[in-house]
């Protein structure tokens, strides 16, 4: 486990430009938090209640730390000019990839965590407590990083890292219940949403604001859904593998 640990922290230190005290404080304190802000502002000026909003900026801080970090773990390695090293060592790529997310969903965890707290004493409203609101931002992490693993696996055959990750955070931002409410699309994307991590914990967070206690078969779902991501995206990684090194050979 130290081992694993350690690499991770590797892959992290020598991977990010944001690891500089700046970069961090721009992109993981100050970003989530003013995008929070302004969607619950919204939510305010047109007389929703904010408790929901900013349960679901909150879980978006979060994800979107894992989408934008297991993207960029292994994208960089093109950047930097290793990709061919990358390919070429005798690893297996799924756990590798497995391990770079490791740090990925530490920083989500403690980037959601920051933006509720934040915006909680901005607002003075706290619609969950900490700790149930800490396990369900744990469970959104961890469900994420399964669909986040496809975007490491693009990020092998797409040269512009910036694509996926960001029209992923502009799917979880739209389909998931996190800024529009699930009854609230159009009945044709419901089925899309419906497949997509932290839509079944917003249908929990939704019962529960009501007045309901928790949703534990939502709950399930969600895991099920982030483990049926993680099932596919494997296999799509081993697919992008495989192209890449095929492509680094011609070359």
């Amino acid at each position: 486990m130290t081992t694993v640990l350690r690499g991770a922290l590797l892959s992290y230190k020598a991977l990010f430009t944001w690891l500089n005290p700046l970069g961090y404080l721009s992109s993981r304190i100050v970003r989530p938090v003013g995008m929070a802000i302004a969607f619950i502002s919204l939510s305010s000026y047109y007389g929703a209640a904010i408790g929901r909003m900013l349960i679901g900026s909150s879980l978006l801080a979060g994800a979107g730390a894992v989408i934008y970090g297991m993207a960029l773990s292994v994208g960089n390695e093109r950047s930097y000019g290793t990709l061919g090293t990358w390919l070429a060592a005798p690893q297996n790529k799924l756990a590798a990839a497995c391990q770079r997310a490791l740090p990925h969903i530490a920083d989500g965890v403690f980037g959601g965590l920051w933006t509720y707290l934040a915006c909680g004493l901005l607002y003075g409203e706290m619609p969950l407590g900490v700790l149930p609101f800490t396990g369900l931002l744990t469970l959104a992490v961890l469900t994420t990083a399964g669909f986040g693993l496809a975007l490491s696996a693009l990020a092998l055959v797409v040269e512009d890292l910036f694509i996926g990750p960001n029209a992923a955070e502009l799917v979880l931002m739209m389909l998931t219940g996190t800024l529009v409410p699930y009854d609230r699309l159009p009945g044709f994307l419901q089925p899309v949403s419906d497949v997509l991590p932290l839509t079944h914990i917003m249908a929990a967070v939704t019962d529960r604001l009501a007045g309901s206690g928790w949703n534990t078969r939502q709950l399930l779902t969600e895991a099920a859904v982030g483990a049926g991501w993680f099932v596919v995206s494997s296999c799509f990684l081993f697919w992008t593998v495989k192209r890449a090194s095929h492509r680094t050979e011609l070359a």
